[in-house]
């Protein structure tokens, strides 16, 4: 997806620098930069998902434990009549344990992801202002010595001219 803007912008861009120049730009090096960037934030997010999945893992042994200890403890202490109330007690407890800890987990990866791609974003904004600056300087250093050797004009033919 930050390919496909980045592609737009740089399309807007030159449309704009071509428009006012009438000379064609060339962003292909912009181009890998932002490709490579956006390649890198889409890493750094597969790599928190599975640091994710692995938290999610761990936290379910831990789960299983609680409800195998509750379920043993409950079935010490109650007759059979209330073993059965107390195991629904204790199942509704490791749902609700089991969801609030799935609910955290998918917004710290949604806070992290948001927080990658605001940093690709930023990236992408930073390169392309880089780029029609130096877009810029290149054209007025041009225009410069265009003028430069336009004004001596004269001169070069009086130096290379056989009198």
């Amino acid at each position: 997806m930050a390919t496909k803007k980045a592609k737009k912008i740089t399309k807007k861009i030159t449309k704009k620098v071509t428009n006012k120049q009438n000379k064609s730009v060339d962003f292909k090096d912009s181009y890998y930069k932002i490709k490579d960037t956006a390649k890198f934030v889409n890493n750094q997010v597969k790599e928190t998902i599975a640091d994710v999945v692995e938290d999610v893992r761990e936290n379910s042994d831990q789960i299983q434990e609680v409800a195998v200890k509750r379920v043993k403890a409950t079935m010490n202490k109650v007759s059979d009549a209330m073993t059965l109330e107390n195991i629904t007690k204790t199942t509704k407890a490791v749902n609700n344990f089991t969801l609030k800890t799935a609910e955290s987990l998918l917004e710290d990866s949604l806070e992290n992801g948001e927080k990658w791609q605001a940093v690709g974003k930023k990236a992408i904004k930073g390169s392309l202002k880089l780029a029609a600056k130096q877009q810029d300087i290149v054209f007025d250093t041009l225009e410069t010595v265009k003028g430069q050797l336009i004004s001596n004009a004269g001169r070069f033919k009086k130096l290379f001219s056989k009198n």
